[in-house]
C-alpha cells in the first residue's frame, strides 16, 4: 500500500548504512515524506548525552543525502523537531497517514494510536543491527 504522506523521525546521528536503509524503506511507502530531526536539547533531555553532531549538521546531512540519491524536494521534506519536545503536536502539524519507525525506536505506540487512531504505525526491520546500530559507536 502506498501512502500519502508517511512520517519519520531520529536523531541520526553518527549517520549510517543502517539509517540509509530506514530512509530508504520509508521513501518506498509513500507518495510525500517528512523527515524530523531532534533537536540538540532533546536528545539531552531523552538520551542523557550531547549528539556528537549539531542538530543543524545533522539537518543538512539528511538533506544532502536524500539529494544524493536524486530524492526531490518536492516528495520530502527535512524540518527539526519542535524545541518543546512535543511529537503529538508535530503529528499533528503534519498530519501523516503513517509513522515509520526505527526497529529500536522507542515510542508510545499505544498512546500515539489513542490520540490518532487513523495514524498507522509500522516498524522497520534491521539493518544488520551489530554492525549498524548507532548506540554502539
Amino acid at each position: 500500500m502506498l501512502y500519502k504522506k508517511i512520517l519519520v523521525a531520529g536523531t541520526f546521528d553518527r549517520f549510517h548504512v543502517g539509517h540509509q536503509y530506514f530512509l530508504w524503506t520509508a521513501k518506498g511507502l509513500a507518495q510525500e515524506m517528512v523527515v524530523i530531526i531532534a533537536r540538540d536539547t532533546n536528545v539531552l533531555r531523552f538520551k542523557k548525552h550531547r549528539s556528537k553532531y549539531s542538530e543543524t549538521f545533522r539537518l543538512n546531512r539528511i538533506k544532502k543525502e536524500l539529494k544524493i540519491k536524486n530524492i526531490s524536494q518536492d516528495f520530502v521534506k527535512v524540518r527539526l523537531g519542535r524545541e518543546d519536545a512535543n511529537f503529538w503536536e508535530t503529528i499533528e502539524e503534519e498530519n501523516p497517514d503513517m509513522i515509520y519507525l526505527g526497529y529500536d525506536q522507542r515510542f508510545d505506540e499505544e498512546f500515539c494510536q489513542k490520540q490518532f487512531p487513523f495514524i498507522e504505525i509500522k516498524r522497520a526491520e534491521s539493518y544488520f543491527p551489530e554492525f549498524f546500530k548507532s548506540s554502539r559507536f
